[in-house]
């Protein structure tokens, strides 16, 4: 092993720290400087950057806010649409069923009018129908010992008396 190694000799030492202060000045003046400037560029642009992040965190947080309102009032809103067709549909139901009663009524009613004007038809057919029956047979019985204008007269009032009878009243007795 060689000594000359361990033992440091004075002008080994003297140059060392002479380079030793002219490096640290030369990087003092030239590298220090932009290097710091470079540190504290990049500590502001990383110092932005966190505020930007979390202007931008903050404002999507007030977005999503503004859009969980926006969807609870169209929900609310949607709601109070659907309620209101409802009531709306059971209007027009209601509406619709009270008319279609009323005309079916209208319908019973114009049906019954018809059937008691056919009814009272068919009963002035009959009667005209008894008449004449009743007429031949007269002629028939009495063999032509009346005129038709007093067999007529005996027929209007044998038909007045059946419907006096019908409706309950007292037939008329005699002729004419």
């Amino acid at each position: 092993m060689d000594s000359r190694l361990v033992i440091p000799e004075p002008g080994t030492i003297l140059w060392t720290i002479i380079t030793f202060a002219i490096l640290a000045f030369l990087l003092g003046k030239f590298a220090w400087k932009p290097l710091l400037m470079t540190l504290q560029e990049r500590e502001r642009t990383i110092r932005e950057a966190l505020e930007q992040a979390q202007k931008l965190r903050a404002d999507a947080e007030e977005a999503e806010r503004r859009n969980q309102e926006t969807l609870a009032q169209a929900r609310r809103e949607t709601a109070a649409i659907i309620d209101q067709g409802k009531r709306e549909a059971e209007t027009l139901r209601s509406e619709i069923l009270a008319q279609a009663r009323g005309e079916a009524h209208e319908l019973v009613e114009a049906g019954k009018r018809q059937v008691q004007f056919e009814q009272k038809q068919a009963m002035e057919e009959l009667r005209r129908h008894v008449a004449d029956l009743a007429i031949q047979a007269a002629e028939r019985l009495i063999a032509r010992s009346l005129d038709d204008t007093k067999q007529r007269e005996l027929l209007d009032d044998y038909v007045r008396d059946l419907t006096a009878m019908r409706q309950g009243e007292t037939p008329r007795t005699g002729s004419s």
